[in-house]
């Protein structure tokens, strides 16, 4: 299973630039968009707030949330980051797992930009199966960056 290190590892500058986008500029983490899919199949997107840390992407979801039900019952994710300068873009999409570790738990809670952090919400890592970095020369020619797990 592919995480942030794996990307970072084989592609730095993609990962500099998707952690640099998925920051404030003060380095907490800040508001992203998650996509996941209904059960039925219908296409959602969500405002939540994931973290780059000790190598993986995290996020914690409060387990009321549709989001929740989504990550469990297939993993599927997309995650966009709030637009850069001059419009840059990172996306990210794999798999995300519920994790239970409550060492983990508290060590990514103390890491998070917020702290109402409750039994309410339940902790995910997101794999990395894909990433794309888009940067643009002008207006209309985007330079896109794109990194597969497969690649390496």
């Amino acid at each position: 299973m592919p995480h942030w290190s794996d990307l970072a590892a084989a592609d730095p500058d993609t990962a500099a630039a998707g952690a640099r986008l998925l920051t404030d500029a003060d380095g907490s983490a800040t508001v992203a968009f998650l996509a996941t899919t209904s059960s039925k199949g219908r296409p959602r997107i969500h405002p939540f707030i994931p973290l780059v840390l000790d190598g993986q992407l995290w996020a914690f979801i409060q387990d009321t949330s549709p989001k929740r039900r989504d990550l469990d019952r297939d993993g599927q994710y997309a995650i966009h980051a709030r637009l850069g300068p001059k419009d840059e873009q990172f996306t990210v999409s794999g798999v995300a797992q519920r994790i239970e570790d409550p060492t983990l738990r508290t060590t990514v809670a103390a890491a998070m930009s917020y702290d109402d952090i409750d039994e309410h919400h339940i902790l995910y890592t997101f794999e990395v199966d894909t990433a794309l970095w888009t940067t643009w020369t002008t207006p209309t020619e985007p330079v896109h960056h794109p990194w597969r797990a497969s690649q390496g």
